[in-house]
This record gives structure tokens, sequence and C-alpha cells, in this order.
């Protein structure tokens, strides 16, 4: 539940952040906010996972006869760290190198193509996003986070030019946090 609640004030922190900078000239700081935030995201996340090692350390240590052959001297410290990486830390490493294609590849295409499809800032936005939806508690939401920002893409682009007539890049900038907020809640609470 502690994951829940950091998951939704970084995204939300964050989206409070995107609003309250909505009309002032986003320049070269706000990209770096959005860079720091998605790298305090990973250390975070990498600190959560060693706090986890250690205390399970310390449980199997002082649990018993039988839990303390699980632990050094009886078994390696390998094994701890092992431990919780299957059932805690592999989906965040998988979550990590999707965010991590989806950053580099965003940043690479858009760079490519005269920056048209998104903000500079934009890729660290949905980087983040995939990542902090890498919980196992979520199995793997990130996927049908990614599916969600197609969708809405796909029926915004859709309604601009079919009924508005606009022919324009419809922008996602403002749709990244919120859709994995509403991820978070729906996996959560569903």
């Amino acid at each position: 539940m502690i994951w829940l609640f950091f998951s939704l004030a970084v995204l939300i922190g964050a989206f409070v952040f995107q609003v309250a900078t909505y009309r002032t000239d986003k320049s070269n700081w706000a990209y770096k906010t959005y860079r720091n935030i998605f790298l305090f995201a990973a250390l975070a996340v990498f600190l959560f996972y060693l706090y986890l090692v250690f205390a399970q350390y310390l449980a199997w240590r002082g649990g018993g006869e039988l839990t303390k052959f699980l632990v050094p001297p009886y078994r390696s410290i390998l094994y701890v760290f092992g431990y919780h990486f299957t059932r805690f830390g592999l989906y965040y490493l998988v979550s990590l190198a999707a965010a991590a294609f989806f950053l580099f590849s965003s940043i690479r295409l858009n760079r490519r193509f005269g920056d048209r499809f998104f903000e500079p800032e934009e890729p660290y936005l949905g980087a983040l996003s995939v990542f902090l939806l890498g919980n196992p508690i979520w199995n793997y939401a990130w996927i049908y986070y990614l599916a969600a920002v197609i969708l809405v893409a796909v029926i915004a682009t859709g309604y601009q030019l079919l009924v508005t007539k606009e022919n324009r890049r419809f922008s996602l900038y403002y749709l990244w946090l919120p859709l994995a907020i509403a991820v978070i809640l729906i996996k959560s609470f569903a």
C-alpha cells in the first residue's frame, strides 16, 4: 500500500508541476525537472528494494531455527537478494527497460522528424509513468497504460480531424500523467 501512495504522490506532484507551469516559458528547466523526477523515482525504487532485502534478512535471521538457514553463514546473501528480486525487483526491471526503450526511441524519433511528435519533456513524462506502473501488485499495468495512451490519441485525433476539422497535431502533453494515475486507481481498486 505504501507503494501505491508513493507512485500516486510522484505522479500527482509531477502533474501539479506540469499544470503550474502551463503558461510559463518552458525552456530547459522543465525538461531537466522531469528528467530529475524520473531519476528520483528510479533511485527510490532501488532503495526500497534494498530496504526489502535488509528487512527480509533481519526477519529470517531472527525468525527461528528454520529460517536462520536461509541467510549467511548457511546460504549466500544472494539468496535473499534473489528472493526479493523475483518478487519485486524483476517487475521494476522490466518496466525500467520498457521506460528506457520508450524514452530513447521517442527522443530519437522526435529529433529525426523535427520535434513533430512530442514536446521536449514529454518522453520523460511517458517514461516516468511506464516505470512507476511496474509495481508487482499491478501486474504490468504499463502495458494497459500504453494501450490507453494510444487509444486516447487515436480517438482525440479522429475527433479533431472529423468533427472540428482541424488539421494539426493532437498533443498528449497533459494526458501522460492523468492516464497513469487513472490506471493505478483502476488496477488498485477494481
